[in-house]
């Protein structure tokens, strides 16, 4: 194991998601007063619309279908923020309204928004919502459905305590988009995306502490077939729905675990800042599936040294599974005083030591189904190496065991630079990156 693995190891500080920290524990509050909303005029798209009927951007894709925030276009007014207001005027909203909710301090737990509408608060630090848990949005048939404008903060539960969850058809369905928010959590999770693509997220603020989990992408039962079907890296999205977009946000904090791709999951995690916050993947181990493909460029690792624990950032990238490209990021040297120097990009193959899908030592082999480096071509399992270029900034990259190799493995049997990954310069054959900002964005 080389230095920066022993270290890590020796610290007991190598997990990473669902099956590996801890966080306190907490609650959350409870619903809000009742009211009603009212709809007033015919205000015509609002201001943050975003893409509409069939357009979308110029270049390599667009975002075709019922995208955008047509229809009738009424404004409908929450008598308040009380989460009872909030969901009596979303029932009195049509397909393609706006739902506007005032400004105030207030607390939402077990609210469902499944309905193509614009839920837009007054602007950060003005519609002030606490989460509590159960909070949900659902991907529609009808029509986007997009939240805009709040501050969300919350606190305790520990990373699996989610404060939304995501889900709804992968490919039969219109994108949820989730922008120009603040998300504070604190002991907790944030998001809990169950769906494998038509996300997007762009132009909002994440803080946290450094075990919290703000994006966990996570399809566990996969029943649309992300891992059967050929990819939609870069501008194979033609549509730009089959992917979760993050893009153009800020993070700080989530150091251990700020986003993880894992179950079937598409990422495309791109033109956003980081400090003291990572990005990590799962593979098919304690996960019953893991990440199928992630796109990361064009993004700001920062880490500014110091001695608080937040600056105990272990990687900035972390690769369990999966293929996919890394480019152009810019990253900082993990070198704080806290703990000391780090890796700045790491690869492992837990399906290969303690949590084998293919069973005993006798019976594991490569490729372990869903390793670093493979794919599905839509009729069988594919070798499609992950790419490596154009990064800048401290670029160490370690590639080895994590889980103690208990069945005696030489990690070189089940990964090879060349075949696997490629670290050579040269960009994916055949890859272009699909148009930024997404064309759903419409704080561009």
């Amino acid at each position: 194991m080389n230095r920066g693995l022993w270290v890590l190891a020796a610290m007991g500080m190598l997990g990473c998601g669902s099956d590996d920290g801890a966080a306190p524990s907490g609650s959350g509050g409870s619903a809000g007063t009742s009211g009603s909303g009212g709809v007033s005029g015919n205000g015509g798209s609002s201001g943050s619309g975003g893409a509409s009927g069939s357009g979308g951007a110029s270049g390599s894709g667009g975002v075709s279908g019922s995208g955008g925030s047509g229809g009738s276009g009424n404004v409908v007014t929450a008598a308040s923020c009380a989460q009872a207001d909030v969901e009596s005027a979303i029932a009195g909203a049509g397909v393609g309204d706006e739902v506007a909710v005032p400004a105030g301090d207030c607390t939402w737990s077990g609210l469902t928004l499944d309905k193509a509408v614009h839920l837009r608060g007054a602007g950060k630090g003005q519609t002030n919502i606490t989460l509590g848990g159960n909070n949900t949005l659902t991907k529609q048939a009808a029509g986007v459905v997009r939240v805009s404008d709040f501050s969300f903060e919350k606190s305790g539960g520990g990373n699996e305590s989610k404060g939304w969850t995501v889900g709804g058809s992968w490919k039969n369905a219109e994108p949820v988009v989730i922008e120009k928010n603040e998300f504070t959590i604190s002991g907790s999770g944030l998001f809990l995306i169950d769906v494998v693509g038509g996300v997007v997220i762009a132009a909002n603020d994440f803080t946290g502490e450094w075990d919290d989990s703000f994006l966990q992408l996570k399809d566990t039962q996969d029943a649309e077939g992300s891992w059967s079907s050929a990819d939609s890296l870069g501008d194979k999205d033609t549509s730009g729905k089959l992917n979760v977009y993050v893009e153009g946000n800020t993070f700080y904090g989530g150091t251990n675990q700020g986003i993880d791709a894992d179950d079937a999951s598409r990422v495309v995690y791109r033109h956003n800042v980081l400090t003291y916050s990572s990005f990590n993947t799962h593979g098919w181990a304690s996960s019953p599936a893991g990440v199928r493909h992630f796109e990361v460029y064009d993004n700001q690792f920062k880490h500014l040294g110091g001695s608080e624990p937040i600056a105990n950032q272990n990687w900035a990238i972390w690769i369990r599974g999966g293929s996919g490209v890394i480019f152009e990021n810019q990253i900082d040297d993990l070198a704080g005083s806290y703990w000391g120097q780090k890796e700045e990009i790491r690869f492992t193959i837990r399906g290969a030591e303690d949590d084998r899908p293919q069973g005993s030592c006798a019976n594991t082999s490569y490729p372990v189904p869903h390793q670093i480096g493979q794919g599905h071509d839509g009729g069988k399992a594919i070798t499609d190496p992950l790419y490596l270029w154009g990064n800048t900034g401290a670029q160490e990259i370690s590639a080895g065991w994590n889980w103690g190799n208990p069945c005696g493995f030489t990690f070189d049997d089940f990964f090879q630079w060349g075949r696997d990954a490629v670290k050579d310069g040269t960009p994916k054959p055949g890859y272009t990156p699909y148009t930024y900002p997404h064309p759903l964005v419409s704080s561009k």
